[in-house]
């Protein structure tokens, strides 16, 4: 392939009008030479292999070497974990007679950590002596210009230790060893071999040696080059020619291989040269994979959003101008022609495309651009904010033509997927604020303006967060309905090759906001939900853009941020190695962190669309991914081919707006229709049964678990940030209890629950006290018999083959909690009974006024009584975030030890513990509703379902 100026062609859809025929088109020069080749190539370089900040430490020397490379920022240069006296070290090499230390410490809110720092010495790195033990003050250096320094006299070392005498983290901007050397007293440490204890999960990859001293990673290039080419010599469709082309190229990287070996090779100018040569011999290689067979490519043309968050990225509002929907012609040849489809919208932004399967549609989300609105104090009033700024599904024929809008109302619908049956999946803010959400058309206003759900960690009038979730609409815009009852984020929807659809959503309910973005799957009726992977995970945050790999039971995804918008690391999951944690996975771009969790990368990677397990579409930014009170260029991403051998070829590139998510323009094998239209229905219900509750709580004796609670989970209806305040970790979900249904002598059960709400189920004792709680929501469709093991059993394990003792009876009816359990309400359910038997004592002027158990302190006092208090063990379980076996609130809560032994003359009766009960083991929140119109809404769904769905006793408030 030669590398001559290319021209792109921009052919709009239309200037007159959607819908019309294109009546003119325009060209616009643009060019990918063998120089633009090159700097991106040394770009690469700067980034993928010497840059710091990008690359996940795998050794504990990889992160030690930042502690002496001669940076000094304020931040840590290296990090170990929490640990028993945690150390660092470097070897000078030889014997020193050492004058002076100089240690910079980090200078951030922690600096205090480092407070007594022990120095030690050694000529063999065996036999240590400690030369000086910090006096506990803290010292910082970058910041104030006053490092620690320890002088020794010409001691003589050669190696030096820094360390804490304590448990803790380990952490220095800096360590500098000043010694005579050569006539001159320098610092005899700089670039030297050093160690550490330990690897954190904020350790980093530091580049070794001098960066002058650097050479271009040739041998890397090559040893890629030859894989690439050992991988499509094993396709058969490669005939004889190609076979000799490639022979040719691997011949010229083995020639670059010898010629690096070589002495010269150690100049820099040299090693840049042959890694050049190398780079681009691979590139000729790569544009004869069978798997490229497609002449055109898809992708959009975006600047990043105003406001950089995983949800707020897709909020019309925050977006910025000049986007646009391309295609990609001839991307292979000398000659390629870039066509614009968009040029009769306004400018504006344009996201997320996806191809038909027949490969003559494509559909994407556009938002019109309005340069003052994101600063506007009150969006959560829609009058304010116009109809087309909010993101809208469009369509558009590939040649241009048939432009249309699909979507209309004042609602961001994103993430458009054609489904196998000709309808379409999407992510919408439509969901409204009904605690139930039935997937019937009435359900979803299509245009008039509807109150949002909100999410319980962030927002205001100024930024509202609105809840997006998965909906199907016909393939002409119309019969929208929803198929997802959650009452969180969901993101990304992708069908995959069995015709489910995989997509990732939001689950914290009682546990840490930050994590838990995990990857889930439904059939395209809502029904048969299951986790795929990332349920319990903490690192990645976000599994964000997960698609099928072809030919493979693998999945690739974008480990992302929380905060910022989506890009990170490349990964490929196996789920049938697991279903958390690292085990499943394998990190495509191990260079690139996982951003958030374990820093944030100068460069990133986003949109990954597999042609194999080793052959990806991608795009890569080689800018920094920011976090959300930081900057992103409008330049970022660019158009790449990427494969599981590390090379990185450069497609397109426009050097003044990203460029996303490119797709191959081509038919695709459509999946199987797995799953129909639901039918209208009559009964709201749906039927559950749980075959072994033991399943999955080894540490449980058989015969423990007597019921099963039922907890409804009701939207978040305010915009603000944790407000109100519901309970302890100030992003408490909503509650109401439904009820509790029998567990049989074999640990099953089988009742029915209302369709379309969001619930979680705890397992409990004799006493009504909870031995495990769910930490994620399911919901079910109406008429869905669902089913499931046990509780948080294996995802991999089959069912028992036995007889079920809850399945020869009828679905039992649930039996409604303590009143003020529905709407879940404090004053309703606890305080009554504080006023039967504690308030005479307990205020402020009786014996007990220590304790104050009146109405307007109580909750503040059972909270905090005791160590650890409830307060205590609320916010150990949420920041853990999943629940352990036999380890419920209120079976560990000091109030219960202090009743149950006996308190004067309390006796409770058995209303009185479980409203006591149920309260502790639902966090012990003030109240689980929002607003004074949800709990009215809770009131009437009670009323509704009281005696049917049910049962009568104890019903009323």
């Amino acid at each position: 392939m030669t590398f001559a100026s290319t021209v792109m062609v921009c052919i709009p859809a239309t200037q007159a009008g959607i819908g019309e025929e294109p009546s003119s088109q325009s060209e616009i020069q643009g060019s990918i030479t063998q120089q633009d080749l090159e700097r991106d190539y040394l770009r690469q370089v700067e980034l993928r292999e010497w840059s710091a900040a990008t690359r996940r430490a795998t050794t504990t020397a990889d992160d030690a070497r930042g502690a002496c490379d001669g940076i000094k920022d304020g931040t840590w240069g290296f990090h170990t974990e929490r640990e028993p006296r945690p150390w660092w070290q470097v070897d000078l090499g030889t014997q020193y007679c050492v004058e002076s230390i100089v240690v910079y410490n980090r200078c951030d809110t922690v600096a205090s950590r480092a407070a007594r720092l022990q120095v030690l010495i050694s000529s063999d790195a065996h036999q240590w002596t400690q030369v000086y033990q910090h006096d506990g003050t803290v010292f910082y250096g970058f910041t104030d210009g006053r490092p620690l320094r320890v002088i020794l006299n010409k001691s003589p070392a050669r190696f030096v230790r820094v360390q804490l005498p304590d448990t803790e983290y380990l952490h220095l901007d800096e360590v500098e060893v000043y010694a005579a050397d050569g006539g001159e007293v320098r610092n005899v440490a700089l670039y030297k071999a050093a160690d550490q204890s330990s690897l954190s999960m904020w350790s980093k990859w530091h580049p070794e040696g001098a960066p002058q001293a650097r050479c271009y990673p040739v041998q890397k290039a090559v040893e890629r080059g030859l894989a690439l080419a050992e991988e499509l010599l094993q396709f058969s469709s490669i005939g004889p020619e190609t076979r000799g082309i490639i022979a040719q190229e691997v011949e010229k990287l083995r020639q670059v291989a010898a010629q690096a070996r070589s002495p010269a090779a150690a100049d820099q100018s040299v090693s840049r040269e042959l890694y050049l040569q190398a780079c681009l011999a691979s590139r000729r290689i790569v544009l004869l994979n069978p798997l490229l067979n497609f002449e055109s490519l898809v992708f959009v043309k975006r600047k990043p959003p105003v406001f950089h968050h995983m949800s707020d990225q897709h909020y019309g509002w925050w977006c910025r101008p000049d986007g646009g929907l391309y295609i990609l012609d001839g991307w292979k040849t000398d000659s390629p022609r870039l066509r614009c489809l968009t040029t009769s919208l306004p400018s504006g932004s344009v996201i997320r495309p996806d191809v038909s399967y027949d490969g003559q549609r494509i559909l994407f989300s556009y938002a019109r651009y309005y340069p003052e609105l994101h600063k506007h104090p009150n969006k959560l009033d829609k009058n304010n904010v116009p109809e087309d700024a909010f993101y809208h599904v469009y369509e558009v024929n590939i040649d241009g033509t048939g432009l249309r809008r699909l979507t209309y109302g004042k609602f961001d619908d994103i993430d458009a997927r054609y489904l196998p049956d000709g309808r379409i999946v999407f992510l919408s803010t439509r969901r409204g604020i009904t605690t139930q959400v039935l997937p019937d058309v009435r359900q979803v206003a299509v245009t008039s303006p509807q109150p949002d759900c909100y999410v319980r960690c962030g927002g205001g009038p100024e930024r509202p967060v609105a809840i997006y979730t998965l909906h199907v609409m016909n393939g002409d815009g119309t019969d929208i309905r929803p198929i997802s009852a959650f009452e969180s984020f969901e993101w990304h929807p992708c069908v995959d090759f069995s015709g489910r659809i995989l997509y990732a959503r939001w689950d914290y309910v009682d546990r840490h906001n930050q994590p838990f973005m995990g990857l889930w799957s439904t059939l395209p009726d809502g029904t048969g939900v299951q986790a795929v992977y990332g349920n319990f995970t903490w690192n990645p945050l976000s599994v964000f853009e997960a698609r099928p790999v072809p030919g493979s039971h693998k999945i690739v995804f974008t480990a992302s941020a929380h905060h910022s918008i989506t890009g990170g690391s490349l990964v490929l999951l196996d789920p049938r190695r697991g279903t958390d944690d690292e085990a499943p996975l394998t990190r495509l771009t191990p260079e690139v962190c996982f951003p958030e969790s374990e820093g944030w990368p100068a460069h990133y990677y986003a949109n990954p669309y597999p042609l194999s397990e080793k052959f990806f579409l991608v795009s890569w930014s080689d800018k920094p991914l920011a976090d959300h009170g930081g900057q992103m260029d409008d330049a970022g991403p660019g158009l790449y081919l990427y494969d599981a051998f590390g090379n990185l070829h450069l497609i397109y590139r426009d050097p003044e707006i990203g460029c996303e998510c490119p797709l191959p323009l081509a038919p695709r094998s459509r999946p199987p229709i797995v799953a129909g239209e639901s039918p209208a229905f009559t009964s709201p219900t749906a039927t559950c049964t749980i075959v072994d509750v033991y399943s999955g709580m080894p540490t449980v004796a058989r015969g423990t678990v007597k019921k099963l609670r039922i907890v409804g989970l009701p939207v978040k209806t305010h915009p603000t940030m944790n407000y109100p305040e519901l309970g302890l970790t100030h992003e408490d979900p909503g509650k109401f209890v439904l009820g509790t249904v029998p567990v049989e002598s074999d640990g099953s059960a089988c009742f029915r629950v209302p369709a379309g709400v969001s619930i979680f189920f705890q397992a409990l004792d004799e006493r009504g006290m909870a031995l495990r709680t769910m930490r994620s929501a399911v919901y079910f469709q109406p008429g869905q018999t669902a089913s499931c093991i046990g509780c948080h059993e294996s995802r991999q394990m089959a069912p028992p083959n036995r007889e079920i003792a809850a399945l020869r009876k009828e679905p039992q009816p649930i039996q409604p909690g303590p009143v003020g359990s529905w709407p879940f309400d404090y004053n309703e359910l606890v305080q009554p009974v504080l006023d039967r038997h504690c308030v005479n004592c307990h205020n402020p002027s009786g014996e007990g006024s220590k304790w104050d158990l009146t109405s307007n302190h109580s909750w503040e006092t059972l909270v905090r009584y005791g160590k650890p208090s409830l307060a205590d063990l609320v916010l150990e379980g949420y920041r853990r975030g999943r629940s352990l076996p036999g380890e419920g609130l209120a079976a560990r809560a000091p109030l219960v030890s202090l009743l149950t032994k006996g308190h004067y003359q309390v006796a409770l009766e058995a209303e009185d513990w479980e409203r006591l009960i149920t309260w502790m083991d639902l966090y012990g929140q003030k109240r689980g509703y929002f607003d004074d119109a949800q709990y009215q809404e809770l009131v009437n769904l009670r009323e509704q379902w009281r005696g049917g769905l049910v049962g009568m006793a104890n019903a009323a408030r």
